[in-house]
């Protein structure tokens, strides 16, 4: 179910790039930001009017079952923030997010102008952009689906192996074909990633925090986020080239597959 919720996600990034790409030329990039902002923030208050909670939240049944179903555990039991704060898990799982972040957002980023400097036109880099959103729809359903027949340690190994490789691959790339390659490898460990965000600390931690726990975790993938294109972009104004900065991509990214190896689940589960 995650994984097709955040599926949305790889879906605008497979639209929008070509979609801005075009705007910008045709209008400007202002006018570009203004018509597409305009759209989500009418997409996503008409959307929101859908939302409805659990019907068993609502004192009602799910459509077709004649009794109460034992599917969803309301007061499910877990660890409470000061108890998942704690331990060392999740600590270990805030680094593994940030070098998630890190990696992804590095590459949204850079990727487009990596792309022009080796001569590619603009239009195809934002292509580049989109073949990652169209393979992380595919890494987001099918990572989620393996995650709820195996667990979440191995696809999640699975992903950031595929993740590093893609990066590495990406520091010797310069020709429009291997950046197609990197493009639909990246895109499905991302998409893979991505939709193992929520399941992972629901597995370590439990449900009855899930929300804050998943907050504190999430941090750590934002943070990642806002250093990797600041560390990229300062790498590339001091060498004139993005293979450095890549590398250290790739090298965080291995930093994650060490961290998710070691991750264990907490001993002992909270009683709220």
């Amino acid at each position: 179910m995650t994984g097709f919720v955040v599926a949305g996600i790889g879906i605008g990034t497979l639209i929008i790039p070509p979609a801005a790409t075009w705007l910008i030329e045709s209008l400007s990039w202002s006018t570009a930001y203004i018509v597409i902002g305009a759209i989500a923030l009418v997409l996503i208050i008409l959307a929101a009017q859908f939302l409805r909670l659990d019907p068993r939240q609502m004192g009602l049944l799910p459509d077709g079952e004649k009794k109460e179903a034992a599917g969803l555990n309301l007061h499910a039991r877990g660890f409470s923030l000061r108890e998942a704060m704690a331990s060392w898990q999740l600590w270990v799982l805030f680094a593994i997010l940030f070098c998630f972040g890190y990696c992804l957002h590095t590459i949204i980023a850079h990727i487009a102008n990596y792309a022009t400097d080796i001569e590619i036109s603009a239009t195809v880099a934002a292509g580049i952009l989109a073949v990652i959103g169209g393979l992380s729809i595919l890494g987001r359903i099918a990572t989620g689906s393996i995650t709820d027949r195996v667990g979440s340690k191995s696809p999640l190994i699975v992903n950031l192996i595929l993740m590093s490789g893609a990066l590495f691959w990406l520091v010797v790339t310069g020709e429009l074909w291997m950046l197609y390659l990197f493009a639909v490898i990246f895109g499905f460990a991302y998409g893979g990633l991505a939709a193992m965000e929520s399941p992972i600390v629901a597995e370590l931690f439990g449900l009855s925090s899930h929300g804050v726990v998943m907050g504190v975790a999430s941090f750590g993938f934002t943070a990642g986020g806002a250093v990797g294109p600041l560390v990229a972009g300062r790498v590339f104004d001091m060498l004139g080239s993005y293979q450095i900065a890549f590398l250290i991509c790739a090298v965080v990214g291995i930093s994650g597959i060490i961290l998710a190896w070691l991750l264990r689940p907490p001993v002992g589960k909270g009683d709220r």
